[in-house]
């Protein structure tokens, strides 16, 4: 391995940490629980274009809801299997993981797949199943992750802002 002495940190770095300590200091203060996800959605969003942060925002905010209805979906339904153990998630999660992959593929938002599975997966591994905390979980989730999609565009937009846009898809 050999270090590159001449790099130098981009603008897209440096908005990337601008809006990752925004996020931090808007769930500072409005007394918001978890910072983190609302830093990750800023973190992958952040985008070379405002554009392309935008698309990924949208992909992103679009992933986490779905997999939020069928991550809670799945809890309501195994709240009436009365034997339902942790040792039964290896064959449930999967299977709701699937519901979200062909939700997605269907409505062509393959993109929106991979954050969708990950909120199923930490919806289904809460202790106890808890369906009300779940759905408290899932608003919180949306939040953070709109907040974080939200300061990540305006950000690209305001902060340095790249005048080369890329052409839509």
């Amino acid at each position: 391995m050999t270090l590159n002495g001449h790099y130098k940190l981009g603008l897209r770095a440096i908005k990337t940490a601008i809006a990752v300590s925004l996020c931090f200091a808007i769930s500072f203060i409005f007394n918001r629980d978890d910072a983190l996800f609302s830093g990750i959605a800023a973190l992958i969003c952040m985008q070379q274009t405002y554009d392309a942060t935008f698309r990924q925002g949208m992909e992103r905010l679009l992933g986490t809801i779905i997999g939020g209805i069928v991550g809670y979906v799945a809890l309501e339904i195994l709240n009436f299997v009365p034997s339902y153990n942790d040792v039964f998630d290896m064959f449930v999660v999967p299977f709701f993981m699937l519901v979200v992959i062909y939700i997605c593929n269907t409505i062509d938002k393959r993109s929106s797949i991979v954050i969708g599975c990950i909120v199923v997966l930490s919806l289904i591994t809460i202790p106890n199943k808890d369906t009300e905390s779940a759905l408290v979980y899932v608003v919180n989730r949306v939040i953070d992750t709109s907040i974080g999609i939200v300061i990540a565009m305006a950000v690209n937009k305001y902060f340095f802002p790249n005048k080369k846009q890329v052409k839509p898809e």
